[in-house]
C-alpha cells in the first residue's frame, strides 16, 4: 500500500483523527494528561503525520523544525479539547439513558459501515476482480500501518458517539438560561457598527468584506452602506450572436426587462432576493469582467456592450444608485440579536472551557514528542 496516495492519506487521516479523538491511550510515553486520562505520544504521533499534509490549509509551514513543532503543538491541543470535554463531563456526573446509548451504539455501527464502504469503493475502483477480498486487504494494510485493529475501531467509533452525546449534555446543562440581555445585545450593535463604520471610512469595499463574510455567517450583517454602491440588472446569454442581437432590440428602444425574461440564462436575477438587481462597487464579489464593466456605467438607465465572461455575454443595466447610510437597529434587530445571542453564548462557553485549560487539568509533555518534528 502506498501511504502518500491520495485514498490512503484520507483513510490514514479518517482512522488517525478518530484514534486520536477518542481518548483510547495507546502504548508509550505521554504526550500530555487531562486529569487521569492519559494521551500518548502515539496517538499524537498518528494524528500528526496523517495530517501532515494538510498543514498548509491550517496555516503551518511544515518546512522547517519550528514549524514542525508548532504544526505538532496545534494537533495535540485539538486532542486535549476534545479530551478536556468528556473528562468534565464525567467529573460533572453527565451520564447516558439506555436510549442515548442505543443511539450511539446506532450511530457508531453506521459510522464503520460508512468507513468501510470506503475500502470497497476504491476497491471497486481499481478495477479488483474480488472487490470484498481487495477492500478487506486494503483494510488490514491501513489498520497494520496505523498500528490498531478493527475491534480498536469500532470501540473508538463507539467512544466517540458516547463522548459527542456526553459532551453535549454536559454543554447544554452549563448553558441553560444563559441569554445576553437587552442592553448587552444593543451594546454589541454599537460595538459591531463602530468597527464597520471606521473600515468603510478607510476602505469603503470593506462593505463588501462584510456582506460575503456574513453571508457565510462569520460576521454581523454590513451595517454602512457607503457612497458609491448602486444597482445593476444583467442578460446573461451564451453566444456573441445572440448578445448582438439583444444590443441590436435594446438600442431599438425594447423594454429591458422584457428582453431579460426572454433570453437571460442567469438564474440570479430571477430570484426575488435580487429583484432590484446586483449591488455593485469596488470589492464586489463578480466575475471580474462583468464587475468591471458594471463599474464603468456611470448613470442610472446606462447599459454596457456585451462583454465575454466563463459564464457567456453580459449586457447590463445599472438600475440606481444605492443610498449611502447607517443602518439602524431597529430595522435588523430580529436578525441582529439572533447571531449576537449565538455569539454571547458560544464566547461565554469558551471562556468556561480556556478556565479549565488554565485550571490545571491539562499536562503538556513536550519533550515526549519533540522527536516527531525532527528530519
Amino acid at each position: 500500500m502506498k501511504a502518500n496516495h491520495p485514498f490512503f492519506v484520507v483513510v490514514a487521516l479518517a482512522l488517525c483523527a478518530l484514534m486520536a479523538f477518542t481518548g483510547c491511550a495507546a502504548s508509550g510515553k505521554t504526550a500530555a494528561k487531562v486529569g487521569d486520562r492519559e494521551i500518548t505520544v502515539q496517538q499524537l504521533e498518528n494524528a500528526y503525520n496523517n495530517a501532515l499534509a494538510y498543514a498548509f490549509y491550517y496555516g503551518y509551514d511544515t518546512s522547517t523544525e519550528e514549524g514542525r513543532l508548532a504544526f505538532a503543538d496545534y494537533m495535540l491541543d485539538s486532542i486535549i479539547y476534545s479530551e478536556l470535554l468528556a473528562y468534565k463531563a464525567a467529573e460533572a456526573g453527565i451520564t447516558l439513558t439506555d436510549e442515548e446509548r442505543a443511539g450511539a451504539e446506532t450511530a457508531a455501527a453506521e459510522a464503520y459501515d460508512a468507513f468501510y464502504q470506503d475500502f470497497v469503493d476504491y476497491a471497486q475502483q481499481l478495477g479488483a476482480s474480488d472487490v470484498k477480498a481487495y477492500a478487506n486487504k486494503l483494510l488490514t494494510d491501513a489498520l497494520v500501518q496505523n498500528n490498531t485493529n478493527i475491534s480498536r475501531i469500532k470501540a473508538d467509533y463507539l467512544q466517540s458517539e458516547i463522548d459527542a452525546i456526553l459532551t453535549q449534555k454536559h454543554k447544554d446543562q452549563l448553558l441553560e438560561g444563559v441569554a445576553p440581555t437587552a442592553d448587552e445585545l444593543q451594546a454589541m450593535y454599537d460595538e459591531a457598527l463602530a468597527e464597520q463604520q471606521a473600515a468603510i471610512a478607510e476602505d469603503a469595499s470593506a462593505y463588501f468584506n462584510y456582506a460575503n463574510s456574513y453571508s457565510y455567517g462569520y460576521s454581523y450583517m454590513p451595517l454602512v452602506v457607503p457612497e458609491g454602491l448602486f444597482r445593476v440588472r444583467q442578460i446573461l446569454v451564451e453566444d456573441e450572436a445572440t448578445a448582438n442581437e439583444v444590443l441590436k432590440k435594446i438600442e431599438a428602444g425594447e423594454d429591458f426587462e422584457a428582453l431579460l425574461a426572454e433570453y437571460n440564462t442567469d438564474p440570479g436575477m430571477e430570484s426575488e432576493a435580487n429583484a432590484e438587481g446586483y449591488l455593485v462597487g469596488k470589492g464586489a464579489s463578480f466575475v471580474e469582467a462583468f464587475l468591471n464593466a458594471a463599474l464603468e456605467l456611470t448613470e442610472d438607465g446606462q447599459v454596457s456592450p456585451a462583454v465575454e465572461s466563463d459564464y457567456g455575454f453580459h449586457i447590463i443595466k445599472r438600475v440606481r444608485a444605492e443610498e449611502a447610510r447607517t443602518i439602524p437597529y431597529a430595522e435588523v434587530q430580529e436578525e441582529f440579536d439572533a447571531m449576537a445571542t449565538e455569539n454571547f453564548i458560544a464566547k461565554y462557553y469558551s471562556d468556561i472551557v480556556d478556565g479549565w485549560m488554565e485550571s490545571g487539568i491539562v499536562q503538556r509533555y513536550p519533550e515526549s514528542y519533540a522527536s516527531l518534528v525532527k528530519e
